[in-house]
């Protein structure tokens, strides 16, 4: 009913959405759910099969759909993705940006270069996102980015200190940008997403270091979460409904965050 209701109000008529890690996971299930309030939306990932993909989804249902190839964590791409975008769409009304890497290990033995490829993703990916798409946000007086932020942009897992690390940084991004733009009307926000189950196993789940059973008696809501429990947060966030809303991370994690109990 919620869904339903969301979706009837077709809040993102005529306007222009770009997903970064749109081509699987979160991100392909947002860029659905964007398509199904009436947005135009232009789809971002470095892998091509799956953007093309994803698009071809979205025009079946009668969505104007844009697949662009490319990898965040280079600066440059970033730019010619938005000004691609911009040429074939028109301006850039709300940016998600999906896109990110995890990875795992022990920290004395974790690999320098593991590290960089987090930040260069996770974070200056993220930050060039912004930064390309604020040129016209900014000329305009108007626009919504939703970054993802994580559980760990709060708390720590063991084995994880760069990821962590990435996403406490995407936190404070958040925070930053959106005291910095709130006057010039771009609202910044993010979302931190909990145990969320996709196609694919987490990567501790599959090397067998992390139980699915005691992660699922963990969540007070009873159950993983689900790409579709993400979608509605970052639509509010970007509706005008959040228009006071800036700065903010909003945890959707069935609970994980606040349950103090072991």
């Amino acid at each position: 009913m919620v869904n339903s209701m969301a979706n009837s109000l077709m809040r993102f008529k005529d306007r222009t959405v770009l997903v970064t890690g749109g081509g699987r996971g979160i991100g392909r299930a947002v860029a659905l759910a964007f398509a199904e309030e009436g947005a135009r939306v232009a789809v971002l990932s470095r892998t091509t099969d799956q953007v093309d993909a994803v698009a071809d989804e979205l025009r079946q249902t009668g969505s104007d759909a844009l697949a662009v190839t490319c990898d965040v964590a280079d600066p440059d791409a970033v730019h010619r993705a938005v000004g691609e975008v911009e040429r074939g769409f028109g301006a850039i009304d709300v940016l998600v940006n999906a896109a990110g890497i995890f990875a795992m290990g022990p920290t004395e033995d974790f690999p320098t270069a593991s590290s960089r490829a987090l930040f260069d993703t996770n974070v200056l990916g993220t930050l060039e996102m912004c930064r390309a798409v604020s040129t016209g946000m900014l000329r305009r007086g108007e626009g919504r980015i939703i970054n993802f932020a994580s559980l760990l942009s709060f708390t720590a897992f063991p084995g994880r200190a760069g990821y962590a690390a990435s996403k406490g940084a995407v936190l404070q991004l958040t925070r930053s940008l959106g005291i910095e733009w709130a006057a010039q009307g771009i609202r910044v926000n993010a979302v931190a997403p909990g145990m969320i189950k996709i196609e694919t196993p987490h990567p501790a789940v599959q090397a067998g270091t992390l139980d699915e059973d005691a992660i699922v008696r963990r969540i007070p809501a009873g159950r993983r979460g689900r790409p579709a429990d993400i979608t509605g947060p970052v639509r509010f966030l970007a509706s005008a409904e959040a228009e006071y809303i800036t700065g903010q991370t909003l945890v959707v994690d069935g609970g994980w965050l606040s349950y103090g109990y072991l």
